[in-house]
């Protein structure tokens, strides 16, 4: 009896021991070491992320100039299928897969494979190179792939591929990435990118008893959210005409570094053209840097425009004053030396200063007008002719203008003259045109812009129209300055005369030369007397009525030479020139209106060719890969604009080769 209740009395304590064991643990897990929600969440439930789609970017006659094209890169859950099914279809899958990609003999995907499911991999790629749809169709059809995600472990990572069907065309104002993983920084998309991202969506997914995922039902999911597409103000064809003439140019000599090419539409800002070439060190040019507005510097006599609408609003100067021709002229000390007034006598008329781009005409007009008071001048430049405003643009990089102040410690009597002709000031050749452009549209400043508007599924969903900036000058003023800038090309001797004689569209615009620093050195010239040289032509189209503004400039490598703006950059703006008013059906028509966005009806895609394949003729590149790829159809393509020519490769392929071309005619 005794020991009976002894060994009750010992069941007892160890049951007593357990229970406040077990509390112990249970307070312990409750209160002391408690794990968060997200720990044990984790262990049953995940979230499947579902990306959205970039946006696209589209030119202002809806072609499209970059947009995503989904790609897919093959992965595999090594333990996600049965041991049964698994060794059944190894062997098979292995060939299929060194016949499909030709990297690895099929022992060696097989062996592969195999160590990884012995290995108790979750995931792997089973090879990183992206398909195409169809490709990724024609892989999930392999042996044990055709089981499915869930059964045969095979999974397709999506992966958008940005593509830019006019190459290298616009490329520094667009910007450019590979794919989504990038973050842009610079052109439209990298200001935009927050627009045309979008926002991934997600998929709550649950683990199951036989350690299997599945959609969870019981949590929501959230549908990706596409990014917007941005409608730019670039017109294609302009864009190509200037790319071309820049580059025709640049390539004359050894001795050009760069170049920059703006066209901006008069009435609204909108810039139609942005070209921007430096030297690749591979004996070509390319879009590396915005020149536009990246590089800013002194502009040299495209400034008298500034200078003379000042004279004008501010002290009632005509251009047919006369004023002293002075060719060697003293001003605080220092001479100032203007061959160009050699044969002129005593007296020059403002106008013909202008044409022949007289510097000491417009150093002594700012000298005249402002040595008792030079900020009065500079204030007039900046707050009412707003030469240097620092205006909000849609890209990053535009860089700061500024004119010399008398607080500066290092200003001089003498750098009032040279204000005046377009020295002792900074400033880009986007502020330059702007400025230029407010002349062309009498005297309204309006904002150069890029962006006309974002679409959602070919609706405009945000307008970005016109805005006005200010009013610069009276329009009899402008007037006035246009005719000076008329003269230019008009007259024999004018500085413009003999590159624009005979074009058959009438330009108005002014030359100018300047000197660069050397970085560094704050000298025009190096040691061995070398100097770098800024050429400018600015102007606007056609003369009567001014629809266009445009500005070309080039810089020069260090050289012994003179580079002047009509010699390099009127050639540029006159081709430019002439192939807009070839192009133009009627010149002062107003602009057509165009489709925000070109999308195919679906009837056209229902038309089937003589080989059974959709027609695509006339669609744009990437409507025509949705519609082919969709059908199964792999798609190699040349040329870019809108399909005219499509054609099987051969009998026994389902590859279809499309030939794309600017005119978008059918090839007969």
């Amino acid at each position: 009896m005794r020991a009976n209740l002894r060994a009750l009395g010992i069941s007892y304590v160890i049951v007593i021991i357990l229970a406040i064991g077990s509390v112990a643990k249970i307070i312990d897990l409750q209160f002391v070491h408690k794990p968060t929600d997200r720990s044990l969440v984790k262990k049953t439930l995940d979230t499947l992320v579902l990306e959205c789609t970039r946006g696209s970017i589209i030119a202002s006659d809806g072609r499209y100039l970059a947009f995503s094209i989904p790609e897919y890169r093959l992965a595999f859950d090594p333990r996600q299928s049965e041991d049964t099914l698994f060794k059944n279809n190894v062997d098979e899958l292995s060939k299929c897969l060194a016949d499909f990609y030709k990297d690895k003999k099929a022992s060696e995907y097989r062996r592969m494979l195999v160590e990884a499911r012995a290995a108790g991999k979750r995931f792997m790629y089973v090879n990183r190179r992206l398909l195409t749809y169809q490709q990724m169709k024609e892989v999930s059809q392999f042996p044990l792939f055709k089981a499915g995600q869930r059964r045969g472990g095979v999974q397709f990572e999506k992966v958008d591929h940005r593509t830019y069907p006019y190459g290298r065309l616009g490329f520094r104002t667009l910007g450019y990435l590979k794919d989504r993983t990038q973050k842009p920084s610079v052109g439209i998309e990298g200001f935009c990118d927050s627009i045309l991202r979008g926002k991934d969506g997600m998929r709550p997914t649950r683990l199951t008893e036989g350690n299997n995922w599945i959609v969870d039902l019981e949590r929501e999911t959230i549908p990706p959210v596409n990014g917007t597409d941005v409608q730019i103000t670039i017109d294609v064809d302009m864009q190509d005409i200037a790319q071309t003439a820049l580059m025709k140019t640049l390539n004359k000599t050894n001795e050009l570094h760069a170049g920059t090419v703006v066209l901006m539409e008069v009435a609204t800002g909108e810039i139609k053209a942005m070209v921007n070439l430096e030297k690749d060190g591979k004996g070509g040019f390319d879009e590396t840097m915005n020149y536009a507005i990246g590089r800013k510097g002194e502009p040299g006599s495209v400034f008298k425009a500034a200078t003379l609408t000042c004279m004008i609003e501010e002290h009632g100067l005509s251009i047919d004053d006369e004023v002293p021709a002075r060719v060697n002229w003293t001003y605080a000390k220092r001479t100032f030396s203007d061959h160009y007034l050699d044969k002129y006598g005593s007296t020059i008329t403002v106008r013909r200063g202008f044409e022949i781009s007289s510097n000491n005409v417009f150093r002594m007009l700012a000298a005249r007008y402002y040595s008792a008071d030079p900020d009065r001048f500079m204030d007039y430049l900046t707050n009412t002719l707003h030469i240097t405003k620092d205006f909000p643009f849609e890209l990053k990089g535009f860089n700061r203008a500024n004119i010399k102040s008398t607080k500066n410690r290092s200003w001089s009597p003498a750098d009032l003259p040279q204000i005046g002709m377009g020295y002792t000031v900074e400033i880009t050749p986007l502020h330059t045109l702007n400025f230029y452009n407010a002349l062309a549209n009498n005297g309204v400043m309006v904002r150069p812009h890029l962006i006309r508007n974002y679409q959602k599924d070919g609706t405009i969903i945000q307008e970005f129209p016109p805005e006005v900036l200010a009013t610069v000058c009276k329009p009899e003023t402008a007037a006035m300055v246009r005719e000076a800038m008329r003269g230019v090309v008009e007259h024999e001797g004018g500085t413009g005369y003999w590159v624009f004689k005979g074009c058959p569209v009438n330009v108005a615009g002014k030359t100018g030369t300047a000197r660069i620093v050397f970085p560094g050195t704050g000298s025009y010239q190096d040691r061995q007397g070398r100097k770098m040289h800024q050429a400018t032509f600015v102007g606007m189209f056609p003369y009567e009525a001014p629809k266009y503004s445009m500005i070309a400039v080039v810089y020069s490598e260090p050289t012994l030479k003179n580079f002047y703006g009509a010699t390099w950059c009127g050639p540029v703006f006159r081709e430019i020139a002439e192939q807009i008013y070839a192009s133009s059906t009627s010149w002062f028509d107003p602009m057509e209106e165009k489709a925000a966005l070109q999308i195919p009806a679906k009837e056209s895609c229902l038309d089937k060719t003589e080989c059974g394949a959709p027609d695509v003729h006339g669609l744009g590149l990437k409507d025509a890969l949705a519609i082919l790829e969709k059908e199964g159809y792999t798609v190699l393509c040349s040329g870019h604009g809108k399909v005219t020519k499509q054609a099987m490769k051969d009998s026994t392929s389902n590859t279809i080769i499309l030939t794309l071309s600017e005119n978008g005619n059918k090839d007969s």
